[in-house]
């Protein structure tokens, strides 16, 4: 976790922090110098003994060289006690004081939790827009290297990537379990090393893959994309021109060995011991989370990662999965989305679908679902728009956050005029708490969603609508 984020925790949660300046001073925020009489103390260790109440001196003065050197360490000086010390710049040490047995200690781990959990999904969001980006310009720029249908399909599965990647931060969010699935790794090798071709081609790498059939493991396609691609992605990153980049796959009994080897610089000891630590990295322009994305999605699946590497002989990491056995042929191919025919001709020609939704992509896909289910749409991207269409509508598809009303509000505002009754909220979030009782939403609809449950919550409002209205009129 980065010292920006532990100095907003410790200013939103009131605990003591002091910091080492690059001048050889110490600051404090308002937590810390308030019981030190609102003076900055004269060094860090003589601050914190001071906080402490005259603690071991030794053991203090361990801890703030460990981060000096560029490693957070922690000590518990008594029980219900703990401090943190993490590296702030070159040489440089930062200081956090809490407690372990309060509810504040507990709110700093979720906070801490939050925040790097955001930061890995944005990291892997991140790597499949790389992908979709190098793609759509080979596609734009160089059609004879990339047919548009070779194109399509591979920017079509870096945004599953990306879609899974979000989705699984929404399970984690809401504590939802969700059955462990298998996947054929050799597949997703291949689809990897495709994917990475135009950017290895830029910095004029060899990326290939050495499979040996199908290998089927447990886990989730997206768990091992996140594997294969990280680790690939970084080889692809760390050679220099010329160098070569492989991606090994083969059974070994009930498991399956992954390899992903590559011949540049290598790493001395004391970067591979640091290799899998959050935020390390050695690149100006790296995050530091892919190696821990793939340690902790490796354990996750109760697998083993090995590192082999030294100072000019390149890298290579070794995986162990469990196999899973083949699947039926039958289970292997992909299920077609189906969105022109969810609801019947006669129900699509008489709908009309208000959407308000300020993002102008979903907006797009949104309209484009709805057009290619025969539904008549009107699309706008506030909540005054929204007020001044003409209706009335047969349903409406709300975004949750817009930059003029929250949706719910909004929903209730369209039902005391007339426009609708009927409606989805649209949103990645849960429901807010103080949501308004005027704008109750029929359905909510998860950010993101496939276009076919777009369509089936449209035409589950539609024949509510009619039923409601037969029933008033019989």
């Amino acid at each position: 976790m980065s010292l920006e984020i532990i100095s907003w925790i410790a200013n939103q949660l009131r605990l003591a922090l002091l910091e080492e300046q690059e001048d050889g001073t110490v600051t404090g925020n308002m937590h810390a110098l308030a019981p030190l009489g609102g003076q900055a103390p004269d060094d860090l260790l003589d601050g914190v003994q001071r906080l402490l109440g005259n603690a071991d001196a030794q053991a203090i003065q361990d801890i703030l060289e460990s981060a000096r050197r560029g490693t957070s360490s922690a000590w518990a000086p008594r029980p219900g006690v703990r401090v943190l010390a993490v590296p702030a710049g070159d040489g440089r040490a930062a200081v956090l004081l809490t407690s372990q047995a309060s509810l504040v200690a507990e709110s700093v781990q979720a906070k801490a939790a939050a925040a790097d959990l955001a930061a890995g999904v944005s990291h892997e969001v991140a790597n499949a827009l790389s992908a979709i980006v190098g793609w759509a310009q080979v596609a734009r720029e160089r059609p004879d290297k990339a047919p548009p249908e070779e194109a399509l399909a591979l920017i079509e599965k870096s945004a599953q990537v990306a879609r899974d990647a979000t989705q699984d931060l929404l399970r984690m969010v809401r504590h939802t379990n969700h059955e462990q699935s298998r996947c054929d790794l050799s597949a997703v090798i291949r689809d990897v090393v495709r994917l990475l071709r135009p950017e290895a081609q830029n910095k004029r790498v060899h990326v290939h893959a050495e499979v040996e059939g199908p290998c089927w493991v447990e886990g989730k396609r997206s768990q091992l994309f996140s594997i294969v691609w990280n680790l690939a992605h970084n080889a692809v990153q760390m050679v220099p021109a010329g160098g070569e980049v492989s991606v090994h796959t083969r059974p070994r009994g009930t498991l399956i060995d992954l390899e992903v080897r590559d011949n540049g610089p290598g790493m001395s000891e004391s970067q591979k011991e640091r290799a899998f630590d959050p935020y390390y990295t050695t690149r100006s322009e790296g995050t530091g989370l892919g190696l821990a994305i793939v340690r902790g999605t490796v354990e996750s699946l109760g697998g083993r990662i090995r590192l082999d590497t030294s100072p000019g002989r390149g890298a290579k990491f070794r995986i162990q999965l469990r196999e899973a056995g083949a699947k039926r042929e039958s289970e292997t191919v992909p299920k077609q989305t189906r969105i022109s025919r969810v609801m019947k001709p006669a129900e699509a020609e008489q709908a009309h679908v208000l959407v308000v939704e300020d993002d102008e992509g979903v907006r797009g896909l949104v309209s484009m679902t709805l057009a290619l289910g025969n539904v008549k749409s009107t699309c706008v991207g506030t909540a005054a728009e929204a007020l001044t269409s003409k209706g009335p509508f047969s349903v409406a598809l709300i975004d949750l956050t817009l930059p003029d009303e929250r949706g719910d509000i909004l929903l209730g505002k369209l039902r005391k005029k007339g426009l609708v009754t009927r409606a989805a909220i649209m949103s990645g979030a849960p429901p807010p708490d103080d949501a308004d009782p005027d704008g109750q939403p029929e359905r909510w609809l998860r950010k993101p969603f496939e276009p076919s449950d777009l369509l089936l919550i449209v035409r589950e409002l539609i024949d509510a609508g009619a039923g409601t209205q037969n029933a008033a009129n019989s």
